[in-house]
């Protein structure tokens, strides 16, 4: 174990020049800048012969060889070679403006865009991009409804088709029901006093996105460079729907407060004095000269004039019985007016209050008829008595029910408790025309009922009437052969806002 360690002693010992030689070399700056030979890289570290520090730093660089030039130091700063381009201001917001103009909380509604700018604009002329959010203000159901197209109704992208160039000063304006948006249940949200807010178009990017708005868009220039900014969507001002009048001050209204004249005030005067005659001729008429009139005016003498008038017209053999007149019609209540029976058996028709459907294919609707009487009655109810009124985009049309058979057997006539009812329900494309349902939209379906089988070949005493729905169906169609539109969109000049009342020009008055 000793000489082991007597072996490496002395080996660490003979190796410490030599390490101690090559730490010397390594560290001179001379050699460290000086590249070896292959020669030098091939000989021994013993044969290696160390060159001259000063002669190798004093030795100039041969002609025509090339100098590296200094590196810089690790401190100095560091110069770009690329420069940032100046940036450019940033373009105006679009001058489009979206209104929507809400009469009434059931409509019809109108869509507006004006273009305020100096510049023309481009647009996706379509009410199908609006999105409405409602707030109702009811305290139990105080809720915000989101009306919108479905997804099979409303363009995925820009619409080509409705797309159309405002020039300054112009607007584009569409007439449209809300229950296109608001439908079935969220139509109970358009009442007086909700508050409406409207988006039209597409929505923004996110707030944590830095990326610039990208295409559709709801207005966008048509300059190249462009003259403003696009928009990816549209914010009108916040609407309040309003109350509405009743029926009865609406149609006061419409008649602009004028009372109709009465009879009594026409048969006063003469017919050809009603021209030529003034109030105050007519006030001394009424007041005095009643008396002065002659005997033979049969319209100013008194009960007593007029019965010895008639007295003595009659002819002599004539009695006067029979001048009195008779009490027939006059003992049993008003004359004319037959009696109702409010327990008798009654149907009342009533069809569901709204129906979507896909295609024109799917379309069904479903009505119940019921018993409203307090006895119960026979009747034959089948989907061939219904007939249906259509009225749509493009126009109305009748859906007739079948003509009665007298071939109905004696197991389809039902006998109805009172309040019991029965339910049908049925394809329209089955009872109405193939070119009804050929365009996407809003239709409304009235439903009538021709109970018209009485059942006498049978014996039977069957209830039969023709019984109209007490409400309409509210029909949506998301798609269909025609397209939504039928005619292209057109550009309008910007309706000038009406002056009110008290910025009404004054009527200048003239000196006499």
């Amino acid at each position: 174990m000793r000489t082991r360690l007597v072996r490496i002693a002395c080996l660490f010992t003979s190796i410490a020049p030599a390490a101690a030689a090559v730490m010397g070399l390594a560290s001179s700056p001379a050699l460290a800048e000086e590249k070896s030979s292959p020669a030098q890289q091939t000989e021994g570290p013993g044969s290696a012969v160390p060159a001259e520090g000063p002669k190798a730093a004093a030795a100039p660089p041969p002609a025509g060889s090339k100098v590296a030039a200094p590196k810089a130091s690790v401190g100095a700063p560091k110069t770009s070679a690329k420069k940032k381009a100046p940036e450019s201001p940033p373009l105006p917001p679009s001058p489009a403006r979206l209104w929507l103009i809400a009469p009434s909380p059931h409509g019809p509604w109108t869509l507006r865009i004006d273009n305020e700018g100096e510049r023309p604009m481009r647009i996706p002329a379509d009410v199908r991009l609006l999105r409405l959010e409602v707030d109702t203000l009811n305290k139990r159901t105080k809720k915000t409804v989101r009306c919108a197209a479905p997804a099979g109704l409303k363009p995925s992208g820009f619409p080509e088709r409705r797309a159309l160039l405002l020039a300054p000063g112009q607007s584009y304006m569409e007439h449209f029901d809300p229950r296109l948006l608001c439908f079935g249940k969220d139509e109970a949200a358009l009442v007086g006093g909700s508050v409406v807010r409207t988006w039209y178009g597409w929505g923004p990017p996110p707030k944590w996105s830095k990326k610039p708005p990208a295409a559709p868009f709801a207005a966008e220039s048509t300059d190249d460079p462009p003259a403003f900014a696009p928009a990816p969507g549209l914010a009108a001002p916040t609407v309040v729907l309003s109350y509405g009048l009743p029926p009865k001050e609406a149609a006061a209204d419409d008649a602009g407060g004028a009372e109709p004249a009465s009879p009594a005030d026409e048969t006063a005067q003469p017919p050809g004095d009603k021209a030529t005659q003034s109030s105050g001729d007519k006030a001394a008429q009424s007041s005095g000269d009643k008396a002065a009139q002659p005997a033979d005016d049969k319209a100013a003498q008194p009960a007593d004039d007029k019965a010895a008038q008639t007295s003595a017209d009659r002819p002599a053999g004539e009695s006067p019985e029979k001048r009195v007149p008779s009490d027939k019609g006059h003992s049993a209540g008003p004359p004319g007016k037959p009696i109702k029976d409010a327990n008798a058996p009654r149907l009342e028709l009533t069809s569901e209050p709204w129906s979507d459907a896909a295609s024109p294919r799917s379309i069904v609707v479903r009505v119940s008829a019921k018993n409203a009487g307090r006895r119960p009655m026979t009747v034959a109810i089948r989907s061939r008595m219904l007939e249906f009124h259509v009225a749509g985009p493009n126009g109305e049309t009748v859906c007739t029910a079948a003509p009665p058979t007298g071939a109905i057997p004696r197991d389809l006539f039902r006998t109805l408790k009172p309040g019991a009812s029965a339910d049908v329900s049925l394809l329209l494309r089955e009872v109405c025309p193939a070119d009804t349902f050929n365009r996407e939209g809003l239709y409304e379906v009235t439903a009538t009922l021709h109970a018209n089988e009485p059942g006498t070949g049978l014996g039977l005493d069957a209830y039969t009437a023709v019984v109209p729905a007490k409400n309409t169906t509210l029909l949506r169609v998301k798609s269909a052969p025609e397209p939504f539109y039928a005619a292209a969109p057109r550009a309008v000049p910007t309706p000038k806002p009406k002056p009110e009342a008290s910025q009404a020009p004054e009527h200048e008055e003239h000196d006499p």
